[in-house]
């Protein structure tokens, strides 16, 4: 992309974010976070390769502002659309030795990683949407082991 490695750039917004939760979030008190691992994962079978003629890949049709912001995205010919094609995941994990969850400092890392991919990709897609923002694991704490979509009995039975 034109302002840099994307994914790159993201992964350092997000735990730069994990570390400034506290200074965003009203309430929400500093924590001596032990590490920040953010992964920002493209999805869908994306090519970067131009082809032509009758090749089994071709540019997705898209015009440039004439500011160097056209790249050459690729989509499979005559393939089941690819309901991934386009996008980015994005995990953020965080881990902290103290009595306190990080669940706030992950969603925060999370979140900011995934504005800096729609930052540094909206010249070429506006139409670009963050969604399922969500908790999906949290272990330690009073509340021990959650895990998103399984029901977990409380310490008292």
């Amino acid at each position: 992309m034109k302002k840099g490695d994307v994914l790159a750039v993201a992964r350092i917004a997000g735990i730069m974010a994990a570390k400034k939760c506290s200074d965003l979030i009203p309430l929400c008190h500093p924590i001596a976070i032990s590490s920040v691992e953010i992964d920002v994962t493209p999805l869908g079978d994306v090519k970067a390769s131009t082809s032509t003629g009758n090749d089994e890949i071709q540019s997705a049709r898209w015009a440039g502002t004439g500011q160097g912001d056209a790249y050459a995205w690729h989509a499979r010919v005559g393939a089941k659309e690819d309901v991934d094609f386009g996008k980015v995941e994005v995990r953020a994990t965080v881990v902290c030795d103290g009595k306190t969850g990080v669940e706030m400092e992950a969603l925060t890392a999370a979140s900011v990683a995934a504005m800096t991919v729609y930052d540094m990709c909206k010249a070429v897609d506006k139409g670009m949407h963050i969604e399922g923002l969500r908790v999906i694991r949290k272990e330690g704490g009073k509340s021990g082991t959650w895990v998103e979509g399984e029901s977990v009995i409380g310490r008292d039975g």
